[in-house]
């Protein structure tokens, strides 16, 4: 049972429903009356550029009262994503059911939406200048299950500074308030209201009968100041104080149904979804592939979604990142995102199953157990001359396929004879500039210990024959991702840019774009990393669009930069600003 639910809401000026696609419309009610004015918002991503909705449709059924236009972006786990939102304040012209018509924007075009209209409110205190209405979403609820409770204030005059409105209250339940007021205007018996609607998600933590206390609303309206502007004295003011109604409840327990292991899960809708990095066929034994797992729940925190365990084995490794937790508002309530990434390596070749994935949750609407599932996917992995061991994996040896990789980027017209011959020619070369070196820092210890040269001196011939021999593999391996550059294949580019960075930065651990991230906190490579993994997920004509040129500039100043394990690399390594003001 959890004791305490933590919600990050954004406040957000109306309630919408996130939609997947490049457009799309949603509303923030489809039930109105004839005096409502409600409001349309159109979503157009930043792919259709330079293309505006054509609105004038609108006119046959509704009246445009007024619009607005906002432009958005977000980032999560380096994909971005940027959208224009156009927002319309409408007031129906009829009652019935009245349509709001699809929309065409490039090739893209939104499904209608019906709205209801009913007749105008009849309310029996119309005649009063305030009062207050408050509705619960549902009457018997389950255990943890999202309510909504909206409370109403409808008034005809305008009231002063410092009115104030309380919130709800309830016993063993979790309450926040949703997003922001929403202001509106209806006509009742004649009389036009100004409305002020706030909304909350109330979340019982435990079964048995729930009553939520009313709330209370004051004001003073009509306080008028008397003699002076400076005498301070105040008259003439009414004093208003109104409750809402008392609300009682059933809370419902979990299900007996409801697997007894798995974490209980109410929800009106919850998806799993998953991406990989890159294509599941012809992988090398040692090659790190990520797979992406989007868990969506409408009606539920983030917080309480629960984690994805994988089984390791001997020949599969899964290395995942520390998840990112998200929580949305909209019409319905709260939406919980929790998204993790796990780059897994196979230390053999073949076919390797990796399991199916099943989440048991509670349909809330249907009110019924359902389970969100992926199928199992198969890993098809191609036979290393070696099998790897973990001890391979935790110590990299990448040394020998850099420059495996870097001759065959260089040679590919030549035979494989001449290959081979080539690349023991260069590992004599290596073995033999190491030895020198080391014979180096021998005779400048012993020229010390004669007291030919200073200790400063020797320290330093010391320092710098180690630096050089790392260079070596350094260095080769951003001829590889040089290479990798000019060829303009991501996946190459990624692989490359992680085998130089593990090489660099002395951490076998950065083996996805997540990690080594963590290195550029804060700094406009962190960026350009986002930007790769973005265009690795998106489609070819967003994979043109992704600036080699720009990474491997900033890497190759990088390269040149003595690395100190000392030091805190995204302080160290922040590279100055791309885009200055």
């Amino acid at each position: 049972m959890v004791n305490r639910l933590a919600l990050f809401l954004f406040l957000l000026p109306l309630y919408a429903i996130a939609q997947d696609g490049l457009l799309s419309t949603y509303v923030d009610r489809t039930e109105v009356s004839i005096n409502d004015v409600f409001t349309l918002t159109l979503r157009v991503n930043s792919e259709l550029r330079g293309s505006r909705p054509d609105i004038n449709s609108l006119q046959q059924n509704f009246e445009i009262i007024g619009s607005s236009e906002r432009n958005s972006f977000t980032s999560i786990n380096g994909v971005s994503e940027q959208w224009s939102e156009y927002r319309i304040s409408l007031r129906p012209r009829s009652t019935g059911t009245l349509s709001i018509p699809a929309f065409r924007v490039g090739n893209e075009v939104t499904r209608p939406i019906a709205i209801t209209v009913a007749d105008a409110i009849q309310n029996p205190v119309s005649t009063d200048d305030f009062f207050l209405t408050s509705t619960v979403s549902k009457e018997n609820i389950y255990v943890q299950e999202q309510l909504l409770y909206t409370v109403k204030i409808y008034f005809s005059v305008p009231f002063d500074q410092g009115a104030q409105l309380g919130a709800p209250e309830a016993q063993n339940a979790v309450i926040q308030q949703l997003g922001n007021d929403i202001s509106a205007q209806e006509v009742i018996d004649g009389l036009r209201y100004n409305v002020i609607e706030r909304r909350f998600v109330i979340f019982p933590q435990s079964s048995g009968s729930l009553r939520i206390s009313p709330i209370n609303f004051t004001a003073t309206v009509g306080r008028r100041r008397t003699g002076s502007i400076f005498s301070g004295q105040m008259t003439g003011g009414r004093a208003i104080s109104l409750n809402s109604d008392v609300h009682l409840l059933t809370v419902q327990a979990k299900p007996d149904s409801y697997p007894i292991d798995a974490t209980w899960l109410p929800s009106s809708n919850l998806v799993l979804e998953e991406n990989w990095s890159s294509s599941l066929q012809g992988l090398e034994t040692g090659e790190a592939i990520t797979r992406n797992l989007r868990v969506r729940a409408e009606g539920l925190s983030s917080s309480l979604l629960p984690d994805i365990q994988y089984t390791e084995t001997e020949i599969l490794k899964f290395y995942p990142d520390q998840p990112s937790r998200e929580d949305l508002a909209n019409q319905n309530g709260v939406t919980g995102i929790r998204s993790q990434s796990t780059a897994i390596v196979a230390t053999e070749g073949g076919d390797l199953i990796i399991p199916s994935i099943e989440i048991p949750w509670w349909n809330t609407l249907t009110d019924s157990l359902e389970y969100a599932t992926l199928a199992e996917r198969t890993l098809s992995i191609l036979p290393g001359s070696t099998p790897l061991t973990e001890q391979t994996l935790e110590s990299s040896t990448e040394d020998t396929e850099l420059l495996e990789n870097t001759l065959e980027q260089s040679s590919q017209q030549i035979d494989k004879a001449f290959y081979w011959i080539l690349a023991t020619s260069i590992f004599a070369i290596a073995w033999l500039y190491s030895t020198l070196m080391w014979y180096r820092s021998k005779l400048t210890l012993k020229q010390f210990a004669a007291g030919i040269i200073s200790p400063s001196v020797a320290k330093k011939e010391l320092t710098s024959s180690n630096d050089d021999v790392k260079k070596i593999n350094v260095n080769t391996a951003f001829l590889a991702f040089q290479q990798a550059c000019k060829k303009s294949t991501l996946p190459e580019i990624r692989q490359a840019l992680l085998t130089w960075a593990r090489l660099y930065f002395i951490d076998n651990e950065i083996i996805t774009l997540a990690k080594l991230r963590q290195y550029f906190e804060k700094t406009d490579l962190q960026v350009i990393l986002n930007e790769l993994e973005y265009s690795l997920y998106s489609s070819d004509s967003d994979k043109q669009q992704f600036q080699t040129q720009l990474l491997l500039k900033e890497i190759k100043k990088l390269n040149k930069r003595p690395f100190s394990p000392k030091s805190k690399a995204a302080e160290h390594y922040a590279l100055p600003p791309l885009y200055k003001n």
